[in-house]
């Protein structure tokens, strides 16, 4: 079997810049080989077909932000949920591309046309997310008078709501947003 060459994180990172500007659908293997700069050989040695190649940059996304946000649901619930909803801010100015990823959602990347080993990494993820997401609600509900609608509002939805009107705008993220959202958190939890 031929060596790679070419550096899976700089597809991705291609990938990545592709969906940011133009959106899942314009995420094309020949449109990534272009941005890329790479033969077609060096794509498809790593991605066989278009759902690989989602799949691979949408679990890569997950797992990036999945990755430091699991030690903040330690603690006081309601500052851990505070501290998740900053995070997700400051996540998302260090990782715009990989922000418009989540941004864009699951469904936009074809998931029941992906690998069975993608598939399984990506259920297993979510798996692991969603029972941390469930304990902390079920920590923040037991001491605050919140309901989950109302906690999920403001830890998880908020934050994403608070970035998508500039990601998608094409501009910066503040450098207040994350102290702002962190305020609406406890404010909303207190």
């Amino acid at each position: 079997m031929p060596r790679a060459t070419h550096d899976t994180s700089a597809i991705l990172d291609a990938a990545g810049r592709i969906l940011g500007a133009d959106g899942p659908a314009k995420v094309t293997m020949a449109a990534v080989i272009r941005e890329a700069g790479v033969p077609s050989g060096s794509l498809y040695y790593r991605f066989p077909d278009r759902p690989a190649l989602l799949a691979a940059l949408w679990n890569r996304a997950i797992a990036s932000y999945h990755s430091d946000a699991y030690p903040l649901f330690e603690g006081d619930p309601v500052e851990a949920a505070a501290a998740l909803a900053a995070y997700t801010v400051r996540w998302c100015q260090a990782e715009p591309a990989q922000a418009h990823v989540l941004l864009a959602g699951r469904s936009r990347f074809e998931p029941e046309a992906w690998p069975e080993a993608a598939r399984e990494t990506e259920v297993a993820e979510s798996m692991r997310w969603n029972e941390a997401i469930r304990g902390l609600t079920r920590r923040v509900r037991a001491t605050t008078s919140v309901t989950t609608t109302e906690l999920l509002l403001v830890v998880v939805d908020l934050p994403y709501a608070a970035v998508r009107r500039y990601l998608s705008g094409g501009r910066p993220i503040p450098r207040d947003l994350a102290d702002v959202v962190t305020g609406i958190v406890r404010t909303s939890l207190g």
